[in-house]
Formats: structure tokens, C-alpha cells, sequence
């Protein structure tokens, strides 16, 4: 068995991937040494890169090898970059670096002192591999799950597999192997949970309270698997729900009847329809689902600092303006329909 190279520069979005393929250099280092290595792992902020490379370059005293891990590299300082460049010309031979980033580059320097055969990108996993990933998931534990709630539940969980993993253990933990999983049951789950995700700020959108909804939307997004991207899918599903109840009532239905046609069970998730019919109307609803549009677009293409800042933004174009755009002028949205 052939020794690791001292040192890995694993980029893209994939989280779940490359987490795997550093799992894989640990257990090729355990095999080859006979026992687990030591492992660290940072941020470019935790600490200064001259005392990152003492630690590789220290002997391990209760380990035969260790494995260092800077996330987030692409955030180094040039002065630690230059550091970390001059290490990897000479690298320790019982420490392994793996230097991570959801970016496609790292600083120049760092790569070209690592081959590129050490170099790896993983993209972001396709929805059509993810469907697959997420039926056999279930079918291993014995679960049945609805095509279309497939469909949702990628749908919600848009982003790395990573966040796809976690979400399906935890939801084969909460159905009962005689339960079919639906969308609504899938709805469900997520809007029950005690700390605030993107059912709750929804709650608050259709109450029309502009406060809660923003102080909601930071700590979801500041959560581990919070994109503003993601959060903008979950409430694309959830407002395109309401619209169809809306136009329910439109045709004269009762709430009650509403509510039973749309599978909405429950009492509180029958009060958050209530509340969101007297805050918004069907155009209003139109409104808001093309406007979710223009932030998907806006926000796949601009930096994650800067989605933070604008996703308050967009919650008073939402809740305030009821749709209206109050960042674009109506020329930037001209080529988005209502469907």
C-alpha cells in the first residue's frame, strides 16, 4: 500500500463528498501506520499559519501520523498562503495537510505547490443522481417514499449531500416503517422541530410579521445547512401551495373545504393559511413567486456575504410590498412569467 501525498487541495460545493474522500485519506493512513493519526482541523482565522505549520512539523507523541485540515482556504491571508507554500516544498513526512474550499480556486501559490494530481473539484451533485440517492436511501431502511415527495425533498434540501444525508436519517428516524412518506408528511416533520427553519419563518411571512421573519431568517441562515438559495426553495414550495388554496377561496370554496382539498391538517397549520389569506391576495401571491424568481437568479450569482445583507431585502419586498420589487427595477424581472 502506497503512502498518501502530504498534502490535498479538495475544492467545489460538494461538502458531502469531499468530507468522504478526506475519510478516505484517514483510513488509508490508519492502514498504512497500523493505528489512527491525529487529527486538527481550522479555519484561516483560528490561528496563524506559522503555527499551523509547527504543528505539522511537531512529532506526534501518541500517534504515528496526523492530519491537518484548513477549511474555508481560500480565506488565507497572503502571509499564510506564502507560509503554507514554502511548507508544502518540504512537507513533514508524518503529517498529512488536506486544505479545503466550496471555491473552484485557491491561492496561486498554494496551487503550485500542490500537484494536480492532489488538486480535486467536487460539483455539486445532480438532481437526477440525488432522486436516486434518496429512493435507494429509503429503500434500505425499509421506508416507502412518494415520487413527488422525493422530488420536494430535494427540492427543499437544494445544496451538497452533505445536508441531503442528514435530513433522510433524521426523517427515517421520525416515520414509522408502515408510514408512506408524502410531502405533506415531509412538510410536517420539518414545521414541528423546536428551532427556527423555513417553516417557521414562513409562519411568520404569512402573519405579516416583518420583525420575526427577519430575526427567523438569520439564525436559519446562520445554521450549518441554511444557504439563502435553499431557504428561498422551501419558501417557493410553501407559497405555491398557498396559491392554490388562495384560488380555492377564489372559486368560492369554503376554508374548511380549502384546507381538506389541499391536505393542510392541523390546527396550527390551518391558522398559518388563515393568517396568510387575510395578509395576502391570489395577485399578491404572483407577485411574490416571480419575485422569489429574481432572488434565486440574484443570488446564484453573487457572493454569500452579500445574499445575507439582501435577504432582508427581500423579506419587506415580500411582506411589506407584497411582491413588489423594492431591489430591481421591473425591467431586471421582465423575463420571468408566472406560470
Amino acid at each position: 500500500m502506497t503512502n498518501p501525498a502530504p498534502a490535498w487541495l479538495l475544492l467545489g460545493p460538494e461538502t458531502g463528498e469531499k468530507n468522504d474522500f478526506a475519510a478516505s485519506i484517514k483510513n488509508n493512513i490508519t492502514a498504512i501506520y497500523g493505528a489512527p493519526p491525529d487529527e486538527y482541523s481550522f479555519y484561516p482565522y483560528d490561528k496563524d499559519a506559522s503555527d499551523i505549520i509547527a504543528l505539522l512539523r511537531n512529532i506526534s507523541l501518541f500517534a504515528p501520523a496526523k492530519i491537518v485540515l484548513i477549511k474555508n482556504c481560500h480565506d488565507l491571508k497572503k502571509k499564510d498562503a506564502s507560509l503554507i507554500a514554502d511548507y508544502l516544498k518540504k512537507p513533514s513526512e508524518d503529517a498529512f495537510l488536506i486544505l479545503q474550499t466550496e471555491e473552484m480556486k485557491a491561492d496561486p501559490l498554494i496551487e503550485k505547490n500542490i500537484p494536480s494530481s492532489c488538486r480535486k473539484t467536487f460539483w455539486e451533485m445532480f438532481d437526477s443522481k440525488k432522486k436516486g440517492w434518496v429512493i435507494q436511501f429509503f429503500h434500505k431502511e425499509k421506508l416507502t417514499i412518494e415520487n413527488s415527495a422525493v422530488d420536494f425533498l430535494i427540492d427543499m434540501l437544494e445544496g451538497d449531500s452533505e445536508t441531503l444525508k442528514k435530513e433522510c436519517s433524521n426523517l427515517a428516524i421520525y416515520f414509522n416503517a408502515d408510514e408512506v412518506i408524502t410531502e405533506e408528511r415531509i412538510a410536517d416533520f420539518f414545521h414541528n422541530r423546536k428551532e427556527e427553519n423555513v417553516f417557521t419563518l414562513f409562519d411568520y411571512i404569512a402573519s405579516g410579521d416583518f420583525k420575526k421573519s427577519v430575526e427567523a431568517s438569520q439564525t436559519v441562515i446562520l445554521s450549518s445547512d441554511g444557504s439563502p438559495v435553499r431557504i428561498l426553495g422551501g419558501l417557493l414550495w410553501q407559497f405555491r401551495n398557498l396559491y392554490n388554496f388562495l384560488k380555492l377561496l377564489d372559486k368560492k370554496k369554503s376554508f374548511s373545504d380549502a384546507c381538506l382539498m389541499m391536505n393542510i391538517r392541523g390546527k396550527k397549520r390551518q391558522a398559518v393559511y388563515s393568517d396568510a389569506s387575510s395578509n395576502y391576495s391570489v395577485s399578491d401571491l404572483e407577485n411574490i413567486i416571480v419575485l422569489i424568481s429574481y432572488y434565486d437568479f440574484l443570488f446564484r450569482s453573487t457572493r454569500v456575504e452579500i445574499q445575507h445583507v439582501m435577504f432582508p431585502v427581500f423579506l419587506y419586498s415580500v411582506i411589506i410590498c407584497k411582491g413588489r420589487n423594492i431591489d430591481a427595477k421591473s425591467s431586471h424581472t421582465s423575463h420571468f412569467r408566472f406560470p
